[in-house]
This record gives structure tokens, sequence and C-alpha cells, in this order.
């Protein structure tokens, strides 16, 4: 069977029967078509997926000791938890069910080998380790994906349990040990947070759409700078805005079967309903049509300093 007849058929089993996968740990080479890069070399086709969670963490490990002595940037994204999931033989639980918690508590060892390196390095108390994810979960997964707890939705929806994902943040000595927040700040702020951080300039030729949250960081209690943010489904369709506690959206819905779609909007206070069960925007018209005005300023914005869709050269 070749590679692109295996893929495909991995395909519909990713789907439907994501559990055989996960019983067959083999079908990380034998389903999947997938290369393992470095830089722009294939060094491994098709790359066992069972393993590049440690070998992605040794990576880091090998350039945080050859750096140690400068400052240095790692971005360690993990391919996991996506699915279908994979994890090395010596960590497997073969229940099904256990699935989803196989792979992150693989992640967290992982994870826990990169801080001990910082440690056995001295570099823990010099550096800055943001731990965080980039889209809700797919929950209809079930044993194969997580929760978003009491948030309304999941990955791909532009309600809160698409959109919001836990961070965690470790510097010793510079961000208080035990302390949480529940401020209003996005990935978006991350880079000019860093630049802060490290005393580096942005660039000026571009608009910066992220804020500068390094004053939360160290007291997290703190406000955050972070006033506004989009929401935006898929190819590009802003379909939402926040300021402050107060989310907007609007979405095309049909009433009843049969009927065309219409727009409605959707307003919630998410400082007493993080659920999003309560729409309010029948009862404050005058606040939708004001966040429905800024958010099309807004996406104006975006779509006029807009970089040119890439095309292959």
């Amino acid at each position: 069977m070749n590679h692109e007849r295996q893929s495909s058929e991995g395909g519909k089993l990713l789907w439907s029967n994501t559990d055989l996968l996960w019983e067959n740990q083999e079908s990380a080479i034998t389903m999947w078509k997938t290369p393992l890069m470095e830089g722009e070399k294939i060094i491994e086709l098709p790359t066992d997926q069972r393993t590049i969670t440690r070998r992605f963490t040794d990576k880091a490990i090998e350039f945080t000791k050859k750096n140690r002595d400068k400052p240095f940037f790692i971005y360690l994204a993990h391919s996991m938890p996506h699915v279908p999931l994979y994890v090395p033989e010596d960590v497997y639980d073969p229940d099904p069910k256990n699935a989803y918690t196989n792979v992150i508590e693989h992640i967290d060892a992982e994870v826990g080998r990169l801080l001990d390196t910082l440690r056995e390095n001295g570099l823990d108390e010099n550096t800055y380790v943001i731990f965080t994810s980039d889209n809700g979960p797919w929950i209809w997964l079930k044993n194969h994906a997580g929760s978003a707890g009491p948030l309304r939705g999941l990955k791909g929806e532009t309600w809160e349990g698409g959109m919001r994902v836990p961070c965690v943040m470790w510097a010793p000595g510079r961000i208080p040990a035990g302390s949480d927040s529940d401020q209003f700040l996005t990935a978006l702020d991350l880079l000019p947070t860093i630049a802060a951080l490290t005393h580096s300039e942005l660039p000026k030729d571009r608009t910066i759409d992220g804020v500068d949250i390094s004053s939360l960081l160290a007291e997290p209690t703190s406000p955050s700078p972070r006033k506004e943010f989009l929401y935006y489904h898929k190819r590009g369709h802003l379909q939402g805005i926040r300021q402050g506690d107060w989310k907007l959206l609007k979405k095309n819905k049909r009433l009843k079967k049969g009927e065309p779609k219409v727009e409605r909007n959707y307003l919630y206070d998410l400082s007493k309903d993080i659920g999003e069960q309560h729409n309010l925007a029948e009862e404050h018209p005058g606040r939708v049509a004001a966040m429905r005005q800024r958010m099309a300023e807004l996406g104006a914005e975006v779509e006029q300093n807009a970089r040119e869709v890439w095309s292959k050269l």
C-alpha cells in the first residue's frame, strides 16, 4: 500500500474511530505520510509520530545548552495533543479512555525536562517560560481531546470555548510564584511584551496589534492595558469584538427550518456570564450599535494593513 493510500485511509479512520488508532500505535508510521523537517530538508519520511514530542524537547535542550552564555529565544511548538494522538512506547497506556491524559502527561514530563535544564545551567532566574495553546478543544473527540470547562463552544468557533486558552508563565524572581490573573490579554501581546522585557525595539514600519503587558507579569493584580480584541472566524470573516468585559458576536442563524439565515447579535457580560448563556443584545441596543461600529472600524484597519497573501516563488 503506498503512502497516499495509507494517508487517505488514515484520515477516514481518524474521524470515525480514534480509539482504533490509539490501540494501534504503529499507525504512527503506517497510516500517515508525515515528514520530519530540519530547516528546509526532510530528514525522515514517514516520521514516527510517537517520538516527536521527546525529540522536539531534545532539540530545545540541546539549543539551550549551546546558547546558555548568551541571550536566546526558543519557540517550542509540540504537535501533540493534536489528533491522532501518539506517545513513546515506554510511557504508552493502551487504554484508549486515557489517551488524551496520557499525551498531556507526556508533554508535561518533557516540559519538566526543559525546566530542569534551565535550573541545571543556572538560567532559571534569568528566563521567562510561557506555556499556552492556540485554540479550544475538539470536544466531540471525547477522550482524544480536552475540555472547555464552563466555556461555550469548541475549536473553530468564536465562542469563548473556541478562543480562550490557558496560559502558564514561569519566571522565578520576576513573576510571583503561585499567583494567578484573570485579566484580559492575548497571544498578540507576547511580541511587544518580550520586546519590552529584553529592551528590544519593535519595527516602526508596520502596525503592531499587541500591547506590552510586562507590568501585569510583575504584578498580576494590576489592570491589563489591553482593552479590545477582534474575533475572526474561518477565511478571515470578522465575527465579533470584545471591549473590557463586554463581548459582541454577529452570527447568521436559521430561525426556522427551511428559512434563510438571518444575522443576529449576541451580547454578553463575561464578568458575570463566562459561559455565554444570556444574550443581552435586546437589552442594550446602544452598546450593540457602538460595538458594531467599532468592530467595523478596526476590521477596516486590519484589512488596510494586511500583508499580501503568500504565493510560491
